[in-house]
């Protein structure tokens, strides 16, 4: 029997676009985005020897934990909310540690899953370049460090693009 491919299984999360809502910076408090490049949540494996009865025991423990980090795609616009903010990682303005929520959106505005974002900051903010007299979409790539990130399944329905 093959197996069902993904477009058809009910619990398969599609997005159409990524919000982050955020409250400190801008006025719409939200940041559109087109592109979820990724997100990274790592721990470390640490090496544990012991000695028994039976010999040295190696095994693997749970090691350092790595910052939880985000990155999204944008085309750049008149919205300033994404550059402030990272001005003020850039000054290591307190401020700028802001929890905020990614929320995954389909094509009509429903949230389909949400992640929070614990102390989230810009540690990375990449304009790429494109040449004079080109169609192309300026893209802007940031990337968010957070303390911690928490997956929110399912918020069924409930629209945030204000309409």
């Amino acid at each position: 029997m093959a197996p069902e491919p993904l477009s058809t299984v009910p619990d398969v999360i599609s997005a159409s676009r990524f919000v982050i809502d955020v409250t400190a910076f801008g006025s719409s408090g939200s940041i559109m985005f087109s592109e979820l490049a990724g997100i990274s949540s790592e721990v470390e494996p640490a090496e544990y020897m012991s000695a028994g009865r039976n010999g040295v025991l190696l095994s693997k423990q749970f090691g350092k934990t790595k910052p939880a980090t985000v990155t999204l795609k944008r085309g750049v616009d008149q919205d300033a909310t994404l550059w402030v903010w990272h001005q003020k990682a850039i000054a290591a303005d307190p401020q700028a540690r802001q929890s905020c929520s990614l929320i995954l959106q389909d094509a009509a505005g429903q949230t389909k899953a949400t992640y929070r974002l614990l102390n989230a900051w810009p540690s990375k903010l990449d304009v790429q370049g494109l040449k004079a007299g080109a169609t192309e979409i300026v893209m802007a790539t940031c990337t968010l460090v957070c303390d911690e990130i928490t997956f929110v399944p399912g918020l069924g329905g409930k629209n945030t693009n204000g309409a």
